[in-house]
């Protein structure tokens, strides 16, 4: 199936053989341009240089840009499985590339001459060599030699981001990467006619697989921008949407969120968003009235209500799952916390409500485990054959074949998929089990001072029911607020009136102290053991 990758990107590039195909963007302005004809080239040259090296796997610790996408296709055009990271800045932790170079047992590391220096540093007590990759992708590279690992075939091993634990590598097969591709363009209406701006990490299956792969394979137009000038400028992907009259684009809820927050309505003067067809949100549950709030800030920029919509997925899924482009809400959504994903036939068909706790699909309305089916289901997680068979050879019965345990939580009304949390981020109060998500939203949001998307609920003591902590950082751009002990009164009587939970601690930070993922999740698990070891101070510890 590998071939038939492959040949799907070649056939596209050679569709486009003298247009563009494929642009890449720094700060703003044009940096690289490929037409199809000149993409197949230096895939395919660089294809060659690979594939003489003789590796079978290797992690790509490279930057953003020309170098990481031919690298890329280079890789898929040889039959090398790739392993896509963020590369280390200098003096930053390293702790993920080291376990994921130790884990996927690579052949090599690639990187730049900028990344060199902090690679070989957090490298050095792993035998393994790095090769340091130029413009120019008929170099010559000096062999870095087969590993004798065996391996299960994968065109991309996609990690995790670690929220609960170490990253776990998802073997993502050729096949599973265009079938998850075509249920996009079914389902999104993607065709040659897309022109899609792209911010979002390479290493992020939603950045690679939505943002990279899927508009080339396509037929379209894909227009990449480095994930740091969003990070400076969120007007940045703003003004790309509007100079390219790109119609697909999207990203986590806390990007669409710094829209809001960072982009100001005077900032928004000379911008047409009004091209902008397909803004998908996604990578995290989308908490209820974000949507709305971006249409209403950049309606003046032309952005339409009906071209927000709200998506699920996951890198055991390859990307996407879940979330259709909607024009009105069918279902009353002003009670829930997340916005719902829309389902038709074929979607809802490949998603079930389980029970947790007994195995047994849920009674249709009630929260359960989202369970997934489809060839767009990953292999495994590479050498955890228990977990393995754990997420992703889960059974209801015979007929229906396997499924994959998401580990999230969710409920369907009519066609509509709530996405509600983490079934490890569970709060018990009296028996009654609720999501952490739901309480940080419900509870936060009211207050304008905190950001109900930067917080973390747990229980105490995992064995004692309703008796939890709450820990939360200040809004973009705020001070701590001078009437904290009201805020926290505030919030002790919504968790006890809505669920019977009483806070033993609530405790409120500055912004950016709380333990995010890659992809900018806060890690609650890790919160939640940096609390019980005594860290996490940002005001005077009270308890109540």
């Amino acid at each position: 199936m590998s071939d038939d990758l492959a040949h799907r990107f070649l056939q596209a590039c050679r569709e486009r053989s003298d247009s563009e195909i494929l642009c890449t963007l720094s700060r703003g302005r044009l940096e690289h341009r490929f037409t199809g004809g000149a993409l197949a080239r230096a895939a395919q040259e660089r294809a060659g240089q690979l594939g003489a090296a003789g590796a079978r796997v290797l992690v790509l610790a490279l930057p953003p840009g020309p170098v990481f996408l031919t690298t890329l296709f280079g890789c898929l055009l040889a039959g090398i499985t790739a392993v896509p990271v963020s590369p280390p800045r200098r003096g930053s932790a390293s702790d993920r590339l080291t376990h994921i170079v130790r884990d996927c047992g690579a052949d090599a590391v690639l990187c730049t001459p900028t990344q060199e220096p902090a690679i070989r540093a957090a490298l050095a007590d792993i035998d393994v060599p790095i090769v340091v990759l130029g413009e120019d992708p008929s170099q010559k590279l000096v062999a870095p030699g087969q590993s004798v690992r065996s391996r299960p075939p994968a065109a991309i091993i996609q990690y995790t981001s670690g929220s609960t634990k170490d990253p776990k590598g998802v073997l993502i097969g050729a096949d599973n990467i265009l079938a998850n591709c075509a249920l996009v363009m079914r389902s999104w209406q993607m065709d040659e006619r897309c022109r899609f701006v792209n911010w979002m990490p390479h290493f992020h299956d939603m950045g690679l697989m939505g943002g990279i792969l899927y508009p080339l394979l396509c037929g379209g137009l894909s227009i990449q921008m480095s994930p740091y000038d969003f990070v400076r400028s969120p007007r940045s992907w703003l003004q790309a949407i509007s100079d390219w009259r790109a119609t697909f684009s999207g990203g986590p809820a806390f990007a669409f969120s710094d829209l809001v927050k960072r982009v100001k309505r005077e900032d928004l003067a000379g911008l047409d968003l009004s091209a902008w067809e397909r803004g998908f949100c996604g990578a995290e549950p989308v908490p209820n009235g974000l949507l709305e709030a971006v249409a209403g800030h950049l309606a003046p920029a032309g952005l339409r209500r009906e071209a927000l919509f709200a998506c699920y997925g996951m890198a055991e899924m390859t990307l996407f799952a879940a979330g259709l482009p909607d024009d009105a809400a069918t279902v009353d959504e002003n009670t829930a916390a997340s916005h719902a994903c829309r389902l038709n036939e074929e979607l809802r068909d490949g998603v079930r409500i389980v029970d947790p706790e007994t195995g047994q699909e849920a009674t249709p309305g009630l929260m359960g485990e989202i369970w997934l089916k489809g060839a767009s289901k990953g292999r495994g997680y590479l050498d955890l054959p228990q977990e393995t068979a754990h997420a992703f050879h889960a059974r209801l019965d015979a007929e229906e074949g396997e499924f994959l345990r998401t580990g999230d939580l969710g409920r369907i009304e009519a066609d509509r998929l709530f996405i509600v949390g983490r079934t490890k981020d569970i709060l018990i109060s009296h028996g009654r089990k609720m999501s952490a998500a739901e309480v940080e939203w419900v509870t936060c949001r009211p207050h304008f001072a905190l950001n109900p998307l930067a917080a973390a609920a747990f229980m105490v003591d995992d064995l004692v029911s309703a008796s939890a902590v709450l820990i939360v950082e200040t809004a973009e751009g705020g001070a701590m607020p001078e009437d904290v002990e009201e805020i926290k009164a505030a919030i002790r009587a919504l968790a006890l009136g809505e669920w019977g939970l009483a806070f033993d601690e609530i405790r409120i930070l500055p912004r950016g102290r709380l333990p995010r993922t890659t992809s900018g999740k806060i890690q609650r698990r890790q919160v939640a053991i940096d609390y019980r070891n005594g860290g996490l101070q940002g005001e005077p510890r009270q308890r109540h």
